[in-house]
């Protein structure tokens, strides 16, 4: 019967594909040479794109992007490469075939697979593009199967999941209509128009994927990873009568990785377990609000996001409001930071007619709300507390829509605090002791201590003497003939801060026992530029190695390399994270003869899947010891993500010389490299070995090793150097460093 009904809709359309003219021409692959206005190719059909022309697309498969070319594509200006370029103002696209399977305009390319760069088949120009009745894929990482003719079956091009992109649309409307968006990772099925709508579409994704500004209806995804949207900032997406099928083994499955608001009306989850979790996203913001009504998971009612309940508004009655479109409130901020006695807030929500706001419920004593016509507020901040205050003002209309801002209240300014003693250092049993007195007006001591050694941080803290006792150093054989001094920058919780007092040991250290130990947490690691190389000191800088050259991208050297703060995805709690590519370690000890050497480095990679870096684009972290600082001559294990796998990277021992880098062992591909990750590197006589396990399990869906052992004969050295070096992409890329250990 849809068939029946399809054919019946498509009628008109036939007419105009049996008498083509410039306005509605064929691409049809079995067209004689002398057939009017009917070409082979899609390519050669686009050089008679002209402003408002359908094109009819008789059954086949058409590559826009021959597969069988050896030739990596290579991007322009930055950008991504493309299969084609389409300038049209008005373009309209139709399947001429009896369901969307049948006409297949196809690539095979992606990141590392025949194309540096996310390779995109399609980038249009156009302010208004129309798609129907069939198939656009990407098939680098999935099968093209054709059923109409399997001599046009295509095998993948491989079974490493990369980024693989459908297509972009800049323009004012894309509408797709049954038509079947096939890729894996980062989709784009038409992503960038002003506005989308997709009917009756069929997608297959995996995250980073869908188009998150856009309404979905009747449409159905393959879920293969666990969050297709990158974000849905704006008005956000919204899904009505639609199916969701979890494709993977993830016990938690979320909308967006970077949040934004959903609206889902009328649609079915299915997974593979009851008891799998579904949030808008993993970190929700306070401020967020999504919308759901008469959602299932497999068949049973479902509230989304329950973790964090206030994002989720339950419709009741969404039809007269759904029909005017998403469901979104638009509020002038989401997040402010608020000081009692200083200026006052105004927030406004104007595509509204009649707006009420509120405080969450219990704060409503830290914030006055003064209305401002229908669709304004003004909030001023009222926190006598001492403290600061975290809560959400909210904003909703009589027709069921929230919005809200995250507001963080400082109380009222303090001048900075004063001394009411002259601080001092003192040294009790190799532990440097600063003592201080600060006048603490019943606020909580925030004041930062920088220990030096000749003026070179060497630790950085923050102090609360009232709580934890005064700030302590431990002193190391690197002391011995220098002097030690702490640099105070005095502040309380919201006051001033004051001028920064120096406190000076009045000796220079000495005594202090050679140790062959170094261990840290990094949690009073000083983060700061730190490029020279001396005995003792930690170098603190960011390097571009040769072996990169291929790949473009740089580093502010105005701007931190390393940063200690809390994790996110798979890294967990405190850490050093790499804040720029390019980011590394390196420390030089003292003396100049070091024998055996053990270091052990635990790690928390953010990336949860265990591919361990963005794209497989000279991304690595090489742990090396036995290391000259100075000419960057040692030993060392790589870790790399590689084309050969998605979920999985390899581990190889290195041999530096001079920055040059050689492998020592074969690559060995295993599933480790994953949350609570630990590295041992030894060096005994002239064997250099490498140990890596986790604590998390392993993936039931892979037959790759979960540990890696690693063993090389090498030429001794009289080195005791360490260096670390992170090549990979930031943020959600990372690898957070949890502690250090190393024995000489």
């Amino acid at each position: 019967m849809l068939r029946i009904l399809l054919l019946g809709a498509l009628m008109p359309l036939f007419v105009h594909a049996q008498n083509p003219d410039a306005q509605h021409i064929v691409v049809d692959a079995q067209a004689t040479a002398d057939t009017p206005y009917t070409y082979r190719t899609f390519q050669e059909a686009s050089e008679h794109f002209t402003d408002g022309v359908t094109v009819y697309i008789r059954p086949g498969v058409y590559w826009i992007d021959d597969p069988d070319d050896s030739t990596v594509r290579v991007g322009e200006n930055g950008r991504e490469p493309f299969g084609m370029v389409v300038r049209c103002p008005r373009l309209r696209l139709i399947g001429m075939g009896q369901q969307p399977h049948d006409v297949v305009l196809a690539s095979q390319r992606g990141q590392m697979q025949g194309a540096v760069g996310n390779f995109t088949m399609f980038n249009f120009f156009c302010d208004s593009l129309y798609v129907e009745n069939l198939t656009m894929g990407n098939y680098c990482n999935v099968d093209l199967i054709y059923p109409l003719n399997p001599r046009l079956n295509r095998p993948k091009r491989s079974d490493a999941i990369t980024q693989a992109h459908v297509g972009y649309v800049h323009g004012n409307s894309l509408v797709a209509k049954n038509v079947r968006f096939v890729s894996r990772l980062n989709l784009n099925p038409l992503n960038g128009a002003r506005h989308s709508y997709y009917e009756d579409c069929h997608f297959e994704c995996t995250d980073d994927a869908l188009n998150g500004t856009a309404v979905y209806r009747h449409c159905d995804f393959d879920l293969y990873g666990q969050k297709p949207f990158w974000s849905t900032f704006g008005a956000g997406a919204m899904f009505v009568d639609c199916d969701f099928y979890v494709k993977g083994s993830n016990r938690e499955m979320y909308f967006c990785k970077q949040g934004g608001p959903v609206t889902v009306i009328d649609c079915r989850y299915h997974a593979p377990s009851d008891s799998i979790y579904l949030g808008w996203t993993a970190y929700p913001q306070p401020w967020l609000r999504c919308y759901q009504q008469h959602f299932t998971l497999n068949g049973k009612p479902y509230q989304i996001g329950i973790r964090r309940p206030q994002n989720t508004i339950v419709l009741h009655h969404a039809d007269s409001l759904v029909a005017r479109g998403i469901p979104y409130l638009n509020i002038s901020r989401h997040e402010a930071v608020l000081r009692t006695g200083d200026a006052p807030l105004t927030l406004a929500c104007t595509d509204a007619e009649s707006v009420k706001w509120r405080v969450t419920d219990y704060h409503e004593s830290y914030a006055t709300l003064l209305p401002i016509g229908k669709d304004s507020v003004q909030v001023v901040p009222t926190n006598q507390s001492g403290k600061t205050v975290d809560f959400c003002v909210i904003a909703y209309t009589p027709d069921g829509r929230e919005a809200a801002c995250h507001l963080t209240v400082h109380p009222r300014l303090l001048p900075a605090p004063a001394f009411l003693r002259r601080p001092a250092i003192q040294l009790k049993k190799g532990v440097a002791q600063l003592s201080y007195d600060l006048d603490l007006q019943d606020r909580d001591d925030e004041s930062e201590i920088i220990w030096q050694r000749d003026d070179i941080p060497v630790s950085v803290v923050q102090a609360h003497p009232s709580a934890l006792g005064y700030p302590e150093y431990t002193l190391t054989d690197a002391d011995n003939g220098h002097r030690l001094s702490a640099l105070i920058i005095p502040r309380l919780h919201g006051s001033l801060t004051g001028d920064t007092l120096r406190v000076d040991m009045p000796k220079v250290i000495k005594g202090q026992q050679k140790t062959r130990l170094l261990e840290t947490d990094f949690h009073d690691f000083p983060c700061q530029w730190q490029p020279r190389l001396l005995p003792g000191y930690w170098t603190v800088d960011g390097f571009k190695p040769s072996d990169t050259v291929a790949f473009p991208w740089s580093f502010s050297r105005e701007k931190p390399m390393w940063e200690y703060k809390e994790g996110f995805n798979g890294a967990v709690g405190m850490g050093l994270l790499q804040a720029q590519r390019g980011a590394r370690l390196m420390f030089t000890p003292v003396g100049k003869q070091y024998g055996d050497m053990h270091l052990t480095l635990q790690v928390d990679p953010t990336k949860t899947a265990g591919q361990g870096f963005g794209s497989a684009t000279g991304q690595y972290m090489d742990v090396c010891l036995k290391f000259d600082t100075r000419t960057l001559t040692g030993y060392g294990l790589r870790i790399i993500r590689t084309t050969k796998h998605a979920k999985a990277v390899d581990f190889f021992l290195v041999k530096y010389d001079h920055g040059q880098v050689t492998p020592l062992t074969e690559p060995v591909s295993a599933t480790c490299y994953r949350t609570g990750c630990t590295i041992s590197i030894d060096f005994i006589g002239k064997m250099l070995t490498a140990h890596v396990e986790t604590t998390t399990p392993q993936p039931a869906d892979s037959t790759l090793p979960h540990r890696v052992d690693l063993a090389a004969e090498v030429t001794a050295n009289d080195f005791g150097g360490i260096h670390i070096q992170h090549t990979g992409s930031c943020g959600e890329s990372t690898t957070m460093l949890h502690r250090l250990n190393v024995q000489w």
